[in-house]
């Protein structure tokens, strides 16, 4: 009888740590990664825009990529910078590249690249998309 009770208990044990493992890798794992690409202050030097690689992983399985261009300055709402745009991370497509023209922040894509998110202003900063 000991012996049948050790090998449930120990059965059951194997079947927590195995539960545990894949709430874990499902559910566990909500995390950020940035990658910073670019960076270009203000000729005013009042603001910094950053062109960086965020990737989301919200389980072992899923990761989302983007290449976020945000806006780092004294009014700045996000502590990472405010959002200007976020474009799906698609290889070998490079990373938007940024430019100040003026007080305007001219953000450039390749030909065939999409933005998923815009803001056409942030801040009282006018943002200009080119496509190259």
């Amino acid at each position: 009888m000991k012996k049948r009770n050790k090998v449930i208990l120990t059965f059951v044990a194997l079947l927590a740590l195995i539960a545990g493992l894949a709430i874990y890798f499902v559910w566990g794992r909500n995390q950020l990664e940035i990658q910073v690409r670019e960076t270009k202050g203000s000729p005013a030097g009042k603001w910094t825009a950053v062109v960086q690689m965020e990737v989301y992983s919200a389980s072992a399985f899923a990761d989302d990529a983007v290449y976020a261009v945000r806006l780092k300055g004294p009014a700045q709402k996000d502590r990472q910078g405010d959002l200007v745009m976020n474009v799906p991370v698609n290889y070998p497509k490079p990373a938007p590249s940024i430019d100040w023209s003026g007080g305007t922040l001219v953000v450039t894509l390749t030909d065939d690249q999409k933005y998923q998110y815009l803001a056409t202003s942030v801040d009282g900063v006018p943002i200009a998309v080119k496509q190259k």
